[in-house]
Parts: C-alpha cells; structure tokens; sequence
C-alpha cells in the first residue's frame, strides 16, 4: 500500500492537502449549502452594516478554486498535476522515482517543491535506502509550516 502513495518526487501522496477528501466533501457541501439559501443576497443586506460581507463574491470564487485542488488519484496512477514535469522526467529515464536518480538533490524540477516540502531530500534517501514500501513510518513533516 505505501508504494501506491510513494509519489514519483518522494513525497508521500496522503500527507498533501489535495488529498484530503474530507476538505473537499466540506467545500463541496459548504458551496451547495450556500448556493442553496441564495446566500449572496443575505451578504449584499449584511454588506450595508457590514463591509466584510462586500467579500462574499470572492468566498465563493475561492471555494471553488480549492476544489479544483482535489487529487483524483495517487501519482503513481497519473493522479496530482497532470502535466507533472518530475513524472515526465522520472518515466522518461526508466526510473522508479527520484530516488533512484543521482541528481536528485541538485535537479531543477524538484527545486520548487523543496521550497515548500523541506524534508524531500531526506524522504528521498529514506526511499533509497528503505523502498518504497517501507519508507511512510520514518517521514518527517511534509509542508514547511508543520512541526
């Protein structure tokens, strides 16, 4: 099980947030609700002693754009960003994943994700050294701003 969510890159596909299908089912469920008490008439009332509610064009522009976030499948299964440059370069040289490459820990693809999921480097060797199967228990944090 834990080779389905070893993405290509080294991260782990259940610690990123397009994962979490309970975010999405609240999003989805919170658009619904609000499309169904036609709630941007109430926020242009609230609007007049209430500036905030000016906003509420924007709430919705935004759920909806966090919903597009949504990952329909592991990267192994084509899923996250469709047009992944790391899976390009990963299938294109016969690799299992970054892992396995030598340049890993200089390579310009997995610059932009380092920046924002500090331990890919040591997530990598532990991948190297431990595969695929046997590498989820020993992760760190995944995003930057986690402990």
């Amino acid at each position: 099980m834990s080779r389905r969510f070893t993405a290509l890159c080294g991260l782990y596909c259940l610690d990123c947030i397009p994962s979490k299908e309970r975010l999405f089912a609240a999003v989805k469920e919170l658009d619904a609700l609000l499309t169904e008490l036609q709630f941007e008439h109430y926020a242009e009332l609230k609007s007049k002693n209430n500036p905030a509610f000016n906003e509420y064009p924007k709430l919705v522009t935004l759920l909806r754009e966090i919903a597009k976030l949504k990952c329909v499948a592991p990267c192994t299964e084509g899923g996250c960003k469709p047009n992944c440059e790391v899976r390009r370069c990963v299938l294109s040289h016969n690799l299992a994943g970054c892992w396995e490459c030598a340049d890993n820990q200089t390579c310009e693809l997995l610059k932009p994700l380092k920046s924002v999921h500090p331990n890919l480097e040591y997530h990598l060797q532990l991948i190297k050294e431990h595969g695929p199967d046997n590498w989820p228990q020993r992760r760190r944090a995944h995003y930057r701003w986690q402990t």
